[in-house]
């Protein structure tokens, strides 16, 4: 059983230090394609420039891999 626990640990801290793993804070929103090459535009704004223009988001790449970016706040939708 202690076995099974070690390697199940190992697992996980692998998948999150990997990238694969979306972080907790932010808001959700959804990125438009057009702002990028996404899985999916399912993301989380993680915050807004001082003008207003430039958000900054997290989006799982075509890869899997979870991307944090800057984007132009017009390609940034609430998701609900």
């Amino acid at each position: 059983m202690k076995i099974i626990s070690v390697v199940l640990a190992g697992l996980l801290t692998s998948v999150w230090l990997s990238g694969c793993v979306m972080p907790r804070r932010g808001t959700p929103v959804f990125v438009d394609a057009r702002a990028g090459s996404f899985w999916s535009g399912k993301g989380l704004l993680l915050e807004v420039s001082k003008d207003g223009r430039s958000c900054r988001v997290t989006v799982r790449d075509r890869a899997l891999i979870v991307q944090e970016f800057w984007v132009d706040c017009q390609r940034v939708h609430p998701r609900g």
